[in-house]
C-alpha cells in the first residue's frame, strides 16, 4: 500500500478502546494482531481521547485497504439497458 510520508492511512479511524489491551491503547501493540515486536509503525487510527492506535503493514493493508482507482462505473444507459 502506498502510506503517506508520515506513515499515515489516508482517514484516520475512530476506535472503541472497549476490548482493546493496555498495550494496544498505548500504542505498543498492533490494534489487530497484538504484535508488539517489532512496534507497529502505520498510524491506523484514534481513541475517543485522541490517543493515537498503531497498526503493523499486514494488518493496516486489510484495515484500511487503497482504494481501485481504475474501475469505472457503467453509464446508466449500459448498465440497465
Amino acid at each position: 500500500m502506498n502510506w503517506r510520508p508520515t506513515r499515515t492511512v489516508r482517514t484516520m479511524m475512530m476506535f472503541d478502546p472497549e476490548g482493546l489491551t493496555r498495550a494496544q491503547c498505548d500504542g505498543d501493540a498492533c490494534v489487530a494482531c497484538h504484535k508488539k515486536w517489532p512496534r507497529p509503525k502505520v498510524r491506523i487510527g484514534r481513541l475517543p481521547n485522541q490517543a493515537t492506535l498503531f497498526a503493523c503493514h499486514e494488518c493496516a493493508d486489510a484495515l484500511a485497504p487503497e482504494p481501485v482507482e481504475n474501475v469505472y462505473p457503467f453509464p446508466r444507459r449500459v448498465a440497465f439497458s
